[in-house]
């Protein structure tokens, strides 16, 4: 109950720190402004493309939207953790959370709680607004699925991507609690190699053999063929099974993820780094 109680009061943090410091509305408005652009760049890209090369179809152009918002919606929360260990260090916050016998996982799973009830609504808005925006800018509608039960499976399919990206978020986290400065490098690297291999813009099979492996190993691509399966009619991937995937794969990921940074947690309290603070 403690530890509940522990990670409720994070997540509140967290909420205030994303959202609270305005209006809950307003502030969502704006998180969401950038990510819309970032979503109909990627469009624009293949429509612009596709159109001069005379193979465009609305059902890829949907493919781009649907899986541009998702990648978002998981770069959100997978690298909170690590946000949040570097604002703890410039604020001498963790110097506090470490300095008690606890362990930090609390916190940082409160902080990832907060940014993953902020970014579904970011990403409702992302898709509906690609959507009310094709028929002028693409000359096409949207080939989507919008209905309640479309809704609700996309909605099963982001809460069964949470552990997945808490577990990268973790690992992520493990290495920021010993860098000083530059922190964002690793996670820039990661984020670039998921967009490639996760199905974010395009499948795993335009790939060379054996990088498909890669794909059908990570977590994150089922939760794009899952979305898709849900949104996009005629989709060829299975919901049931991608989502299964999902689960067992997310879990997975973050028994890995715990490990690791349990153990550098461990290390850097014996070493004295964790009450340091970076200038």
């Amino acid at each position: 109950m403690r530890t509940l109680r522990a990670v409720l009061a994070s997540a509140w943090v967290g909420w205030e720190r994303e959202v609270g410091w305005t209006n809950p509305v307003l502030g969502l408005l704006i998180r969401a402004a950038p990510l819309v652009a970032t979503v109909l760049t990627a469009a624009i890209i293949y429509w612009f493309s596709s159109t001069r090369a005379g193979f465009f179809n609305p059902e890829r152009l949907a493919f781009v939207v649907v899986g541009a918002s998702l990648y978002a919606h998981v770069g959100a929360y997978a690298w909170l953790p690590t946000s949040a260990i570097a604002e703890g260090k410039w604020s001498n916050i963790f110097a506090h959370l470490y300095i008690s016998p606890a362990s930090s996982l609390p916190y940082l799973l409160g902080r990832g709680l907060a940014s993953f009830v902020s970014s579904v609504p970011i990403v409702t808005l992302c898709i509906a607004a690609c959507y009310y925006v094709s028929p002028s800018l693409f000359q096409t509608t949207l080939p989507l699925t919008t209905t309640p039960t479309s809704a609700l499976m996309v909605s099963a399919a982001l809460l069964a991507n949470f552990p997945a990206a808490m577990g990268l978020g973790f690992l992520l986290a493990a290495q920021a609690i010993f860098v000083g400065k530059f922190e964002w490098a690793l996670p820039s690297y990661i984020s670039g190699i998921l967009m490639i291999f996760s199905e974010a813009l395009f499948p795993a099979g335009a790939l060379p053999w054996p990088l498909p492996l890669i794909s059908n190993a990570l977590p994150f691509t089922y939760l794009m063929r899952a979305s898709r399966a849900a949104l996009i009619p005629g989709s060829p991937d299975d919901y049931p099974t991608a989502l299964l995937y999902l689960l067992v794969g997310g879990f997975a990921l973050l028994a890995l993820g715990l490990g690791v940074f349990r153990q550098s947690e461990a290390r850097a309290r014996r070493n004295g780094l964790l009450d340091r603070k970076v200038g």
